[in-house]
């Protein structure tokens, strides 16, 4: 027969080929497995990151409110000094310890842009005070009543890059003495102390920018006001940013970009942007350690598959040759009996025969492809997010992290159909609806979904499937699952607070004007009505009992504005004393009468704050919408006027714009 003549022996051939299939079953389940989850694990690293911009960005847009703050109320206390006195401002500098903590130097300006007087961080005074009347912050500051942040620029004394916040000094009348400023060198600023400015080792790179791309935070402190656009891996980036308009948004994004995981947010109450740079090697190593350990175990699985099936296999074939003459023993006799099978070599020979070998072959395979069940779940149950395999409606594989998102133990799910994940039959219905089109358009699936863990509470999770075979559902499909509550509730919270004024909860000046903008624009076909308060006697209250009591006194007028208003309706503190109402789809003879019921009701609150009783009127200025009005700033300008003359006329009345006094 040969030397080689074995290897042409059916024997050898059907032992070769279970190996062969066992081996190629356990590494194309593995493979499959792998580029199903990888993407998604790519995806998780973006939204991860992206995640963690946004809340890096929120602490450092709290610190620099915390700046803000802190630093008017230095302004508030210091009107009262007299600012032509040079000893006196530099003896409220020193004695002000919050701002020395705060700010690398604190310094008064006068009106006229000369420094007064100015303290470093250690209380040394500083007699070198230079001009800056030319600089853009001190502009902005005397022309308001709000704190102002610089531009970066650099320092006269220090000749260094730093930023300078500003807050302008009122006397009672409401002129500007002056200004307060604080300056935070960027070479040791304590502003972005959050990001741990510094070079790593994986050559991860932290740096803040502003709307220019200058960067304002590095850890190579010579690239400080430097273009970001330079800095390896964010050229491209950075472009498209610009091209975008340079958005500072605090809602976090991440992308792959020239071999970096470049990931931004914009930092709240400024024009500057976190940026963080992160080398593509090291941001997919944990995506390269769990498909290393993956085909690890898979090959490991493969050959001890390939082994038992093969050792099984040549076992089961050496009575190949009796097993033939069985089979013509059972096509001539007709004995079927089962005892008498052989058990040594011999031939295939017989098709029951090859049916009981196929039979026997078949059971071989489940319990293999069983094996490959639980060494899916081995490999699942190392990620950290959720991750299940569902088929026919059923969960048939869950990871550890699943069972943990859920509260429910692995045999609790197994099993189950997928209707135990939802609170009732209504919102399974819905999300199976949801679920249908994306996988005929697109084979996956991803969104966020309302889902209940097993003690009945409710959360709210991203859900990631994809059908293991495209066009095959019946395959079964692979679903990642991560809790996101959390991060919805912060998210929420940050869209509601970029809206609304914080003290008073009604709308803030930014959505009035923008809710004002496209009435204004609708207004030909659409004429609205717009109400415009001023208080009167309102500086009276925080002379006689501080601004806590304006404060408390401005909530309760706040709710009496709001209290009879339509959910159409838009309520809004515009800054100060002033507040605004937006009436859409309200004729001008009802719109009067709803204003004179907002003056009644305003004139008859009253604040009861530490034995005193306080109240105030309110002079109104009322604009009819119809088209005439080419912008939002136009109906500003009117109601301003009428709210001007309604004050000049006595106070305490509504005053239609447009429309000459009697």
């Amino acid at each position: 027969m040969g030397k080689f003549a074995v290897l042409r022996t059916l024997k050898f051939r059907i032992t070769a080929m279970v190996v062969a299939i066992g081996v190629l079953a356990a590494l194309g389940t593995a493979q499959l497995v792998l580029q199903v989850t990888q993407a998604d694990l790519q995806q998780m690293l973006l939204n991860a990151e992206r995640d963690n911009r946004e809340r890096t960005a929120a602490l450092l847009g709290s610190k620099l409110n915390t700046l803000r703050q802190v630093l008017t109320r230095a302004a508030q206390h210091s009107s009262g000094v007299d600012w032509r006195d040079s000893a006196a401002l530099v003896q409220l500098l020193s004695g002000e310890t919050a701002l020395a903590s705060l700010f690398d130097g604190v310094f008064a300006v006068g009106p006229n842009g000369r420094m007064l007087a100015r303290v470093d961080q250690k209380a040394a005074i500083t007699r070198d005070l230079p001009d800056v009347g030319d600089r853009d912050y001190f502009h902005a500051a005397m022309r308001g009543d709000q704190p102002v942040v610089s531009a970066p620029l650099r320092s006269r004394t220090l000749n260094a890059p730093l930023l300078v916040i500003a807050a302008p000094v009122l006397d009672a009348q409401g002129q500007h003495v002056g200004l307060l400023a604080g300056g935070l060198l960027l070479e040791s600023s304590s502003l972005f102390a959050q990001l741990n400015i510094k070079a790593g080792t994986d050559g991860v790179i932290d740096l803040v920018m502003d709307k220019q791309g200058r960067i304002l935070a590095h850890p190579d402190s010579g690239r400080l006001l430097g273009l970001a656009a330079d800095e390896p891996g964010l050229r491209e980036a950075v472009a498209r940013w610009q091209a975008e308009g340079s958005p500072a948004e605090p809602e976090g994004r991440a992308e792959w970009s020239e071999g970096y995981l470049v990931a931004t947010a914009g930092i709240p109450l400024s024009d500057w942007v976190h940026v963080r740079l992160t080398p593509e090697a090291s941001a997919l190593l944990p995506v390269r350690d769990a498909r290393r350990s993956a085909w690890i175990a898979a090959a490991l699985a493969a050959l001890l598959a390939g082994g038992v099936a093969g050792a099984g296999s040549w076992r089961m074939v050496r009575p190949i040759s009796r097993l033939q003459r069985r089979a013509e023993a059972m096509l001539v006799n007709g004995d079927d009996s089962a005892e008498r099978w052989p058990v040594g070599h011999g031939e295939v020979g017989a098709m029951a025969l090859a049916f009981q070998q196929l039979l026997q072959q078949r059971a071989q395979r489940q319990l293999e492809v069983n094996e490959l069940l639980q060494q899916l779940e081995a490999v699942v149950d190392h990620a950290e997010v959720g991750i299940a395999l569902t088929r026919h409606g059923r969960l048939e594989v869950v990871s550890r992290r699943f069972c943990q998102i859920f509260r429910a133990e692995r045999e609790q799910l197994v099993g189950q159909r997928t209707r135990v994940l939802y609170a009732d039959d209504m919102a399974h219905a819905e999300q199976r609806a949801r679920i249908g089109p994306a996988f005929a358009s697109h084979g996956s699936f991803e969104g966020e979904v309302r889902l209940q863990r097993s003690d009945g509470e409710g959360f709210w999770a991203r859900m990631r499937g994809r059908v293991v075979q495209p066009g095959n559902r019946g395959a079964g499909t692979i679903w990642v699952v991560d809790d996101v509550t959390q991060a919805r509730h912060h998210r929420e919270q940050l869209t509601w607070a970029a809206s609304h004024d914080a003290l008073t909860g009604l709308a803030n000046r930014s959505a009035f004007e923008a809710a004002l903008e496209t009435l204004t624009q609708e207004a030909e076909h659409a004429p609205f009505c717009a109400l415009f308060v001023d208080l009167d006697r309102f500086k009276q209250v925080n002379d006689s009992s501080g601004h806590a009591a304006g404060d408390a006194l401005l909530r309760g007028i706040a709710q009496v504005l709001a209290a009879p208003l339509r959910r159409s309706d838009l309520a809004a503190r515009l800054g100060g004393d002033e507040f605004a109402v937006l009436l859409p789809h309200c004729p001008l003879e009802r719109a009067q009468a709803i204003a004179e019921t907002l003056r009644a009701e305003v004139g008859r609150y009253a604040l009861s704050w530490e034995g005193a009783s306080h109240s105030v009127g309110c002079s109104m200025g009322l604009v009819l919408v119809n088209g005439r009005h080419a912008s939002a700033a136009e109906v500003l300008r009117d109601a301003d006027a009428a709210c001007y003359r309604a004050k000049r006329e006595g106070r305490n009345k509504v005053v239609l714009a447009g429309v000459a006094s009697q």
